[in-house]
C-alpha cells in the first residue's frame, strides 16, 4: 500500500504528482488490473513448450547479432523455421 504524507508548504498538485509517481512505481496499479479478470491457468505442456521455445528464441536472438543480421524480418522468418523445426 502507498502512502504519501504532504511536506510542509506542499501544493495539492505536488502532493498528487508525487503519489501517482510512488503508485506507478510500486507496481500495485498493475497488479489491481491483472486481478481485475480471471485468466485460466496454462496446463503443463504449455508452460514446457513456451519455456522451451524462450530458450530457443533467445539463443537464436544472441546467434543472429553476433552475425551482424538482426532485424525484425530475419527474426521472424527464422522464429518461423524454429517453429517448424520444433513442431511448437
Amino acid at each position: 500500500m502507498v502512502e504519501v504524507r504532504r511536506k510542509q508548504n506542499e501544493s495539492i498538485g505536488g502532493l498528487m504528482r508525487r503519489f501517482n509517481r510512488l503508485v506507478q512505481s510500486s507496481g500495485v496499479l498493475l497488479k489491481a488490473k491483472k486481478s481485475r479478470f480471471h485468466q485460466k491457468k496454462k496446463n503443463e505442456r504449455k508452460e514446457k513448450n513456451a519455456a522451451i521455445m524462450g530458450m530457443h528464441l533467445s539463443a537464436l536472438r544472441k546467434h543472429l547479432e553476433k552475425l551482424g543480421k538482426y532485424d525484425d524480418e530475419t527474426f521472424e522468418e527464422e522464429k518461423r523455421k524454429m517453429k517448424q523445426e520444433l513442431g511448437l
